[in-house]
C-alpha cells in the first residue's frame, strides 16, 4: 500500500524525520513532535499521536482510517484539517429507529420502488447479532409483525416509492443495516441502511476510528466521516495557556456523532459545518461545564436528534445529618419530583446517582435547561425537635444547580463557647456549699438551638454535681448567659470543665459547633465550726430539754385522767 512504501521512505532518511518531527514508536504509533505536513491520499494504520509542541496539518489530502486506528491530540498538540477528509474505511452503514410511535415522531425509510416495473419484494436486514422479535413494521395503516433477523416485504406493480415505519418492543431501537430488492424480472439490488432517505432515524453500527483532543483541532472546509470523538481540550486547559479544544467552520460531521465533550472541553462550529446521521438522538454530548458555541449558519442532524445534551452523573447533596428528607423539583427533561434522604455519611443522591440530561439545545434552535430546587421536608435534631417549635433546619428551598457536589450547610445553628467562669468575689467555698458559675454561650449560625450542656471536674473526669443538665435556648446570632451553682464534696483547688452536647443524628460531633470550655482553678475548703458553743453539749442539752417537756405532758394528762373519775362518782351518788 502506499503507506507502507510511504513508510520504507522515511525510515531511509532517518536525519529527514528528526528534522520534520515525526517519530516512529513501537505498537504501530507515529509521534508528532514537530511542524507536519501531509498533502497527499494516505491509509493509516495505527495511532497517531501529537505531543505537546507538535503540528500535523492534513491539506487538500483524503485520508483513510483502518478500522481501529486513531489520532491522539496530547495537550499542547495540534491538528490541523484544511479542505481535507479523515475517513473511516469501514464506516457505521446501519440505521437505528428512535422509539416513537405516533404518526409524526415514527421513524420511517424510503424504498426506492418509483420506476420498478412488475411486482418486487423487499427484504430488510438488521444488525448483527440482533433480532426484529417485538418490532412492528408500519405501511400506511398497516401494522406487520417482525422476527427473526430480517423480513420481507412483498409490493404490487405500480406500487412506486414505499415509506416503512419501524418501532421496536416498547421505546428501544429497531435497526436496519441494509434492504434488498429483488425485482420481477430477476434484478437485485441490495441498499445500505445509510445510503435510504429517512425521516427521524439516526446512524447505528460501531465507528471506525476514534479521535481524541486533549490539546487543539482545527478543521476548515474539511469532512470527518465515521469516527467517534472525544474532546477535553478547551480554554485554559491546554500547557500552554492558549485555546485549545475543537474549531469547525465550514466543516461536515458524516456519522460522527455524538461528539463527547468533557467537563474541560471546548466545541465551536461555525460557517456552514453541519452534522448527519449521529448515532444517538443528539450530535453534542456535553458536561456540565463544556463550552459549547453553535453559530448561525450551523445546522444538526436535524428532526428528533438534538444538536447538542448535557448530562450530569454521580451528584451528591451533602448534609451535616443523616436521614434528612429533601424534596427534588424540576429534574430532568420531564421536570419530575423526587424524594431523597441523606445516608449514614450525611450524602443524598440526586436521580439516584443516575445520569439524567440537563440541557438540550433542540434542533430547531432553542435551548432548554434544567432549573431544579431543593427543598427540605424534614430536618430534625435534638437541637430542635418538634416540642421546640424551631422548624426544621436546612434554611427552606434552595437552587439545584450544576455541581457534582452541593454542600447544604445553610439553615443551621453553631455554638460555641465564649467564657466560662467562677464569679471573683466567690472563689473560694467550703465543702459542700454552691459556687457561683457564669457560662456565655454564642450562635454563630443561622437557626436556633435548644441544647443542653453538662459538666465534670477538670482534674478527676468525674461528673460535677451542678443541679442536672442545663438546657439553653439561642437564637442565631444571640449570645445567652447562663448562671448555675457547682457543690463540690472535696477539698482543695478543683476546675469545672463544661461540654455542649451535640445531637447524635449529626455526621461530625462539631458540624453545629459544641465543644468544651474550662474555669480556672476554685479553692474548697472544710466547713467552719461556732467556738461559742459546743456541738456536743448544745445536742446534749436539746435531748435532756425534749425529755423533760415530754415527761411533764405525760404527768398533766394523767392527773386529767383521775379527775375525770372522780367526777363521775360524785354524778352517781347524787342521784
Amino acid at each position: 500500500m502506499r503507506a507502507a512504501a510511504l513508510l520504507q521512505s522515511i525510515l531511509m532518511v532517518s536525519s529527514v524525520l528528526l528534522v520534520s518531527g515525526v517519530v516512529f514508536a513501537e505498537d504501530s504509533e507515529t509521534v508528532i513532535s514537530g511542524n507536519v505536513t501531509w498533502n497527499g491520499d494516505e491509509t493509516i494504520e495505527g495511532t497517531i499521536r501529537i505531543v505537546d509542541g507538535g503540528h500535523l496539518t492534513i491539506e487538500d489530502a483524503e485520508i483513510e482510517m483502518v478500522s481501529g486506528s486513531s489520532i491522539h491530540v496530547d495537550d499542547g498538540g495540534k491538528l490541523t484539517l484544511d479542505r481535507s477528509s479523515l475517513i473511516a474505511q469501514t464506516p457505521p452503514t446501519a440505521i437505528a429507529s428512535m422509539g416513537y410511535w405516533d404518526e409524526q415522531n415514527i421513524s420511517k425509510f424510503k424504498v426506492p420502488g418509483e420506476g420498478i416495473s412488475g411486482s418486487f419484494e423487499v427484504e430488510m436486514s438488521t444488525i448483527v447479532g440482533d433480532s426484529y422479535f417485538g418490532d412492528t413494521a408500519h405501511i400506511g395503516a398497516e401494522w406487520i409483525t417482525l422476527n427473526g433477523s430480517s423480513h420481507t416485504f412483498y409490493f404490487e406493480d405500480g406500487t412506486g416509492d414505499v415509506w416503512i415505519g419501524l418501532t421496536g418492543y416498547s421505546t428501544s431501537s429497531s435497526y436496519v443495516a441494509s434492504i434488498t430488492i429483488s425485482t420481477e424480472a430477476g434484478g437485485e439490488t441490495t441498499i445500505l441502511g445509510s445510503e435510504l432517505e429517512t425521516m427521524n432515524m439516526m446512524g447505528a453500527g460501531e465507528p471506525g476510528f476514534q479521535i481524541f483532543v486533549d490539546g487543539t483541532m482545527n478543521t476548515y472546509s474539511s469532512t470527518i466521516l465515521g469516527a467517534q470523538m472525544f474532546v477535553e481540550g478547551g480554554v485554559g486547559s491546554s500547557s500552554s495557556g492558549s485555546w485549545a479544544g475543537v474549531t469547525a467552520i465550514n466543516a461536515e460531521f458524516d456519522r460522527v456523532g455524538p461528539v463527547m465533550v468533557g467537563n474541560t472541553g471546548t466545541f465551536d462550529i461555525s460557517g456552514m459545518s453541519s452534522f448527519s446521521m449521529s448515532l444517538d438522538d443528539h450530535d453534542i454530548r456535553a458536561g456540565p461545564d463544556s463550552l459549547i458555541y453553535w453559530g448561525p449558519g450551523a445546522s444538526g442532524s436535524g428532526g428528533l436528534i438534538d444538536r447538542w445534551e448535557r448530562r450530569l452523573a454521580d451528584q451528591t447533596l451533602e448534609l451535616d445529618a443523616k436521614y434528612v428528607v429533601l424534596r427534588l423539583s424540576g429534574i430532568g427533561p420531564q421536570e419530575s419530583t423526587q424524594e431523597v434522604f441523606s445516608d449514614e455519611n450525611g450524602i443524598a443522591y440526586v436521580n439516584g446517582g443516575n445520569e439524567r440530561v440537563i440541557e438540550i439545545g433542540w434542533a430547531d434552535g432553542t435551548v432548554w435547561s434544567e432549573s431544579a430546587t431543593i427543598e427540605v421536608i424534614s430536618y430534625e435534631t435534638g437541637w430542635n425537635p418538634a416540642s421546640s417549635e424551631i422548624g426544621n433546619y436546612g434554611g427552606g428551598v434552595a437552587s439545584l444547580d450544576w455541581s457534582e457536589s452541593i454542600v447544604l450547610d445553610s439553615g443551621i445553628p453553631y455554638v460555641e463557647w465564649e467564657s466560662l467562669t467562677i464569679r471573683e468575689d466567690s472563689t473560694s467555698k467550703a465543702r459542700g456549699q454552691s459556687m457561683p458559675v457564669v457560662a456565655n454561650l454564642a450562635n454563630r449560625g443561622t437557626a436556633a438551638a435548644l441544647l443542653y450542656f453538662t459538666c465534670e471536674v477538670a482534674e478527676t473526669g468525674l461528673e460535677a454535681d451542678i443541679g442536672g443538665y442545663q438546657q439553653v435556648r439561642i437564637d442565631a446570632g444571640e449570645t445567652v448567659e447562663v448562671s448555675f451553682g457547682w457543690r463540690h464534696s472535696q477539698i482543695g483547688d478543683a476546675s469545672l470543665s463544661c461540654r455542649i452536647l451535640t445531637p447524635t443524628q449529626l455526621v461530625e460531633d462539631d458540624a453545629f459547633g459544641g465543644g468544651s470550655m474550662t474555669t480556672l482553678p476554685a479553692t474548697w475548703t472544710e466547713p467552719v465550726e461556732d467556738d461559742s458553743l459546743p456541738m456536743l453539749p448544745l445536742l446534749a442539752a436539746i435531748i435532756v430539754a425534749m425529755a423533760i417537756a415530754g415527761s411533764t405532758m405525760l404527768r398533766r394528762a394523767s392527773d386529767a385522767i383521775v379527775e375525770d373519775d372522780e367526777d363521775s362518782d360524785y354524778s352517781r351518788d347524787e342521784y
